[in-house]
């Protein structure tokens, strides 16, 4: 692996599974410290076990703006500052479903943990990359932020819909200020989300049928893009929406 990312300090949210820890993974192979803040203790020390001190691992939880502070307070303690944040924690609850039958409290914590998680990402990364003098600010959206593609998701489609409207018009606000920030579009990926569909083996065949290479999407994939993104190979982008779907969303 290369080192294009050598000296750079990240924080990295929803690291300690799925797409967030192959990023963290990711980043340290290329030369960068990550800290790496995630609800999920356990798994947490895990990712902390594999990759070494280039991971600094931080209990938090993103819906809570105290708990944000502090863990981009932390990591830029620890690394003097920050070049790169991931906002990328987020859930699916088994509860969302069509917008007649949708209990107020799965909408409610889903756009607690998957829009307000990653506005507060944004707004102590952001504040802390301006210190530093700029950087990549890095969002994780999904297919449904531009189509209505997962029917009886209606609270995780709405929250991530808001996600690339965020992410859309911080790419306005900060273009004077040295802040990149761009949208990451995973596909149907491998990882903790896919569960329901992976024990359906029925689901799973209608939903790889379409996608036009004909196969999920692994984490290491999609933290290759973010790998891009967050690297100074990746210094015209801002404002942009990265895809990585296998062609789900091009027919």
């Amino acid at each position: 692996m290369d080192s294009r990312l050598a000296d750079k300090r990240a924080v990295i949210t929803g690291a300690a599974s799925g797409i967030g820890r192959a990023t963290a993974v990711r980043f340290a192979a290329e030369g960068a410290r990550a800290a790496c803040a995630d609800v999920d203790e356990e798994g947490l020390a895990g990712l902390a076990a594999e990759v070494g001190s280039a991971v600094v691992p931080l209990p938090c939880d993103v819906t809570e703006e105290e708990q944000v502070e502090r863990a981009v307070g932390e990591a830029v303690e620890r690394f003097g500052g920050l070049d790169i944040v991931v906002a990328n924690a987020g859930i699916e609850h088994s509860g969302d479903g069509r917008v007649d039958q949708l209990d107020l409290s799965v909408w409610q914590r889903t756009l607690d943990v998957n829009l307000t998680g990653v506005f507060l990402t944004c707004k102590h990364g952001a504040r802390a990359l301006l210190e530093s003098g700029g950087g990549s600010l890095i969002c994780t959206a999904s297919p449904t932020s531009l189509y209505g593609v997962s029917p009886g998701f209606d609270a995780y489609s709405a929250s991530k819909a808001g996600v690339l409207g965020l992410a859309r018009v911080m790419a306005s606000d900060f273009s004077k200020d040295g802040i990149r920030v761009n949208a990451v579009i995973p596909g149907f990926t491998l990882t903790g989300l896919a569960d329901k569909v992976l024990g359906n083996e029925e689901w799973l065949r209608e939903t790889v049928q379409t996608i036009p290479l004909g196969r999920p999407g692994e984490s290491e994939e999609i933290a290759a893009m973010m790998a891009f993104l967050a690297s100074d190979e990746a210094s015209y982008a801002t404002g942009g929406i990265f895809v990585v779907d296998g062609g789900m969303t091009a027919v």
